[in-house]
């Protein structure tokens, strides 16, 4: 898998030197997922699926093992305890109890974008949450906080969809998803 952050920025430079920096979009995350050789048996099992989503058209949901998970000890509900508006980097939690650490992935109960921590997370029990990017969408006091099987709502950036089969008869894809915000 390949992980990537994506944020869309405006850099001019004039003959002076100075530079005008200017942040347009949001961010978002995108990945590749290649697969191991699969047996025909197998790669047809997931095939009808990849076509289904008829190019960039359909979204999916879709658990990357190798980034959707805490580094940290975290167990249990960890709950927002303050309503928190959109554009915020930070919100106040309880709940659960163990730690977070700086780049474990988060979403938030009420909407689908992913953010990441910026700061290690001593106690889930009572705590801050500085992630990046900017909330999206509002959170109030009883928004969840799921840092483990983080669940990335996703869409194919290309209509065509291939794969590879091999000398050896079994078959390999590569998937280019993004993040549907």
């Amino acid at each position: 898998m390949d992980f990537t952050s994506n944020v869309n920025n405006r850099v001019s430079r004039s003959v002076s030197g100075k530079v005008q920096r200017l942040k347009v979009g949001a961010q978002f995350w995108s990945f590749k997922l290649k697969s191991p050789p699969l047996a025909k048996s197998a790669f047809r099992e997931i095939f009808p699926f990849i076509v289904k989503q008829d190019g960039q058209y359909g979204t999916f949901t879709v658990v990357p093992p190798e980034v959707s998970s805490t580094t940290g000890t975290a167990s249990g509900t960890i709950t927002s305890t303050a309503a928190v508006a959109a554009g915020a980097l930070t919100a106040a939690v309880s709940g659960g109890s163990g730690t977070l650490k700086k780049g474990d992935l988060i979403k938030f109960s009420n909407h689908d974008k992913i953010y990441m921590l910026t700061e290690n997370v001593a106690s889930a029990a009572s705590a801050t949450l500085t992630f990046y990017p900017n909330l999206v969408t509002a959170i109030s006091n009883t928004t969840t906080v799921t840092y483990n099987s983080v669940p990335f709502k996703v869409y194919f950036d290309e209509d065509q969809q291939s794969f590879v089969s091999q000398a050896d008869g079994t078959y390999r894809y590569e998937l280019n998803c993004v993040e549907e915000i």
